[in-house]
């Protein structure tokens, strides 16, 4: 019996061992492949820069920069075996003493106060990626310790867990956490910096010097006093490293600069390359963005849509506040949230807590700005607190912190009600107080540091009766200001590269992260005719072709099934902006003063089939309508398409393929992808497109030699039909004949040049441009397309949700501002340019109103570019003159 016992335990054993051999292999077999220091892979940084090399943004997951063992600092090393692990260099991976000391010590506290893992334990632990606490997790530690110690150097490991191991604050690895800490290298650390590192990843979040800085201050006087036990430095160090102050940086020194860019490089890279790829593999992304443009891009929309904002009405206050201290309390709040804002840095002092942050204000801006908190600077926009409105002489006084300002009437008269219905020019405010009162709080913007005003001026000087009036030196000049509703876009093209060198999609990426720049199709408006006039131009119309600008009524036919034909009509009377009528005009100067009678006949006459064609052909993808209103901008369009297309008018017809990427590298240099178009997000859209277009391109340079079979084909399938010369060419690129491209933008030319034109506002860029404004129903949408022969940009205006803008808010009021003010910073540095003219190109000298070749009795000349062969032959005896009948409206 006895022996039957022995054998059956013999036999357990047996299987005991079996099983947990079979458990280790298994467990074993799970493990990651790490023989050498190149097989590990950790997460790391992609990096973006900009077409000029700067850096202007990141994709990631972890962030992390690897730093090689030999750069990293003894004394740092030393810091973390210290904290971590002093006997790293003696035992084999796991060390039996700690973990048996850890036991008693979390036994004794009822809690887990002490860990016994080793750094090679807690190296395999974030390679496993797992933060389970189970047995099989810490016996996959502990197997994948062991076969690090054997395939690998201490100081490998060394590497592997300084470049691994998490800091808070999103940085991975002590690269990453040196510079967000302390904005420096690992190179050039202290050694009080250095322990304040080595004591976080025990926990991260708890001993943060940025959240708990007393915390971290214990922790760092820990590690420095461990450092002197173990004999890596003197007592004498550790209690100076103590005493020493430490400087810590709040927040990370990153911005991104384009956001509504960067998000789109992002989701392409991802569709082509995939996300494991774009957020974990270290890339390079070289892009198409100009930096210093870009900036200047999100400047100028900003600007321009607060102005328009203002126009739309002010919203009033943020709040009120009448009692005293409240006030006081406000603007002591109102100050450290400036104070913080102003600088991120803070200093851990010997005794844990942060040092009180005085800025002080350097010899140059005491002088010059002696009013000026140094933590607010020239056009800042703050909160402050109204002290007095002061109907009699027209001011407002406000406070802000440390500081105190003055806004005059003159510069918020805007801030009547907000009312779409009413022009902003008609509904002025007379009195500050119509819009504000004592203790309301508001935002202003810092316009100078001293408060004057021509208004108070001129009134002195006529000696008109005036209340007595402050010391304006004591204040400054402030004008009420509002965070802007309205949204708006801007993109903007190199003509020469196709880069894409700007992209704005809307006032704040963070309120919104929808692209309104290649997202949103609105309709264009008058924006569109100048497709259309383009198709006109390949269908027989010259700059100089007369079309009636006469009421016009277009009837559809009532119900189909009204057999009787009695049922009501539909009716559309199109009319001009300015309701009324001038009898003939020029082709060009219907387009110049964007007339919509002329332009509706014009498609009547091409018809609505050649006119989207036209469209397609210039790489217009989103639907469009199948009748006479879409050469008015009733279809909806995205503010890329269209820039497209008139960037293609300036290229001379030539395809412009707008470029993103210019290049993705891998972390070992190699490229993987180049030259990626922003066409590429749209390929769904555009490759039927494209495809239908190229098939008939190809079989009308088969057939081109063949006149004959041509007309054959074309009478037996209309679709033949459209294998036109006027957009077809050897040139695959070439979408449109360069000779109608070049007639078409010296017409948008006219837009701009023109007394009459649209555009005229867009002079004031001082170069040679050219565009088109474009306007929807009840100023819901507001426009502005145009290029130079060096760039060519886009800007649409209006809200999300349809509604108005503001009444007499048209594309030159509301986004040719925008477009004119960015258009001088993009072409700061560049040379004065002029459109090139193509082979096939005449100039006449015609007379303004009837077309005709001028002479001497001409009053208005304008110098025209014709297609060769279809300018004016003959002279204007007299002048035409337009019966009343057709400048009045058919329902007057």
């Amino acid at each position: 019996m006895l022996k039957k016992i022995l054998l059956f335990i013999v036999a357990l054993g047996l299987i005991g061992i079996l099983s947990l051999y079979l458990i280790v292999k298994s467990v074993q077999s799970g493990l990651p492949q790490l023989i050498t220091v190149k097989d590990y892979e950790p997460l790391l940084v992609s990096q973006v820069f900009d077409r000029n090399g700067k850096r202007i943004g990141e994709f990631l997951r972890e962030r992390r920069t690897l730093v090689a063992y030999d750069k990293i600092p003894k004394n740092l090393v030393n810091a973390f075996l210290a904290a971590e692990d002093d006997q790293f260099f003696q035992h084999k991976g796991i060390n039996p003493q700690a973990i048996f000391r850890a036991a008693l010590a979390n036994l004794r506290a009822g809690r887990s106060v002490q860990g016994g893992s080793t750094i090679t334990q807690q190296v395999a632990k974030t390679l496993l990626l797992s933060s389970e606490k189970t047995l099989t997790r810490k016996l996959r530690d502990i197997l994948l310790a062991l076969e690090m110690e054997r395939n690998l150097s201490k100081e490998d490991i060394l590497y592997l867990y300084l470049n691994q191991i998490y800091f808070g604050q999103g940085a991975h690895g002590i690269e990453q956490a040196a510079q967000v800490y302390y904005r420096k290298s690992v190179s050039k650390l202290t050694l009080p910096e250095m322990a304040i590192l080595a004591g976080l990843p025990q926990a991260p979040s708890g001993y943060s010097p940025v959240r708990n800085p007393l915390r971290a201050k214990e922790r760092q006087m820990y590690v420095l006093r461990r450092m002197a036990d173990v004999g890596y430095i003197s007592k004498e160090e550790a209690e100076a490293a103590i005493k020493e102050p430490v400087k810590v940086y709040v927040r990370e020194n990153y911005e991104e600069y384009a956001p509504f860019f960067l998000e789109t490089v992002r989701q392409l890279l991802v569709a082509q390359l995939g996300e494991d790829m774009v957020l974990d593999k270290g890339l390079r992304i070289y892009t198409s963005l100009d930096l210093d443009k870009q900036l200047a891009a999100q400047e100028s929309v900003l600007a321009g849509l607060k102005s328009l904002d203002k126009r739309q009405g002010y919203r009033g206050p943020l709040k009120n506040i009448s009692d005293a201290d409240d006030i006081a309390e406000f603007l002591k709040e109102n100050q450290k949230k400036l104070i913080s804002d102003f600088t991120p840095e803070r200093t851990i002092l010997p005794d844990g807590k942060f040092a009180d942050i005085v800025p002080t204000k350097n010899v140059k801006d005491s002088k010059e700005h002696p009013l000026l908190p140094p933590y607010i600077k020239i056009n800042d926009t703050v909160q402050g607190v109204v002290t007095n409105v002061d109907d009699a002489s027209g001011l407002v006084y406000i406070s802000l912190p440390e500081t105190q300002g003055l806004i005059d009437i003159e510069t918020m008269t805007w801030a009547r009600k907000p009312d779409t219905e009413a022009r902003f020019d008609l509904a002025a405010i007379k009195k500050p107080s119509e819009a504000l009162k004592k203790g309301d709080v508001i935002l202003v913007k810092v316009v100078a540091d001293k408060f004057s005003s021509n208004r108070l001026a001129n009134a002195a000087k006529k000696k008109a009766p005036t209340q007595a009036l402050p010391d304006f030196s004591k204040f400054l000049a402030l004008e009420l200001d509002q965070e802007p509703q309205v949204e708006g876009a801007l993109i903007s093209f190199d003509q020469s590269s196709q880069d894409i060198v700007a992209m704005v999609g809307g006032a704040s990426f963070g309120k919104s992260e929808f692209n309104r720049a290649i997202q949103a199709p609105r309709q264009t408006g008058s924006a569109f005719k100048a497709i259309v006039y383009a198709s006109a131009l390949d269908k027989g119309y010259n700059p100089a072709t007369p079309i009636m600008d006469a009421p016009i009524v277009y009837e559809e036919g009532g119900n189909a099934d009204d057999s009787e034909g009695q049922g009501d009509p539909k009716v559309w009377k199109p009319s001009n902006h300015s309701k009324s009528f001038g009898g003939d005009i020029l082709f060009r100067n219907a387009l110049v003063k964007s007339l919509n009678i002329p332009t509706v006949k014009i498609i009547e006459d091409v018809g609505v089939p050649w006119a989207t064609e036209y469209a397609r052909r210039l790489g217009i993808y989103s639907p469009l309508n199948p009748d006479f209103t879409l050469a008015l901008g009733s279809s909806s369009v995205t503010l890329y398409e269209m820039t497209k297309v008139f960037a293609e008018f300036g290229r001379l017809g030539k395809r412009i393929s707008p470029l993103l990427i210019h290049k993705v590298e891998d972390a070992n240099g190699k490229v993987l992808i180049q030259n990626v178009s922003l066409d590429t997000r749209f390929d769904k859209e555009i490759k039927t497109i494209s495809d239908d277009f190229e098939t008939r391109r190809k079989a009308y340079l088969e057939m081109v030699n063949d006149p004959a079979k041509l007309e054959e084909l074309q009478k037996k399938d209309a679709k033949h039909a459209k294998l036109d010369d006027k957009i077809f060419f050897q040139d695959e690129d070439q979408l449109i004949r360069p000779t109608t491209a070049y007639v078409m933008t010296t017409l948008l030319k006219g837009v701009v040049e023109d007394p009459g034109g649209t555009g005229g506002r867009a002079r004031a860029v001082g170069r040679e441009v050219a565009g088109k404004t474009g306007t929807t129903n009840n100023y819901f949408d507001a426009w502005f397309i145009g290029y130079s022969p060096q760039i060519a940009t886009g800007v649409w205006v209006g809200f999300d949700k349809e509604k108005s803008i503001g009444k007499g808010e048209v594309g030159g009021r509301a986004a040719l501002p925008i477009w004119v003010d960015y258009m001088k910073a993009a072409h700061d540095g560049l040379p004065q340019m002029t459109f090139p003219v193509p082979e096939g190109i005449v100039f006449a000298n015609i007379d303004a109103d009837t077309g005709k070749l001028a002479s001497a009795a001409t009053k208005k000349i304008i110098r025209q570019a014709f297609v060769e062969g279809t300018e004016p032959t003959a002279s204007s005896n007299k002048a035409e003159e337009a019966t009343d009948f057709y400048k009045q409206d058919l329902s007057e």
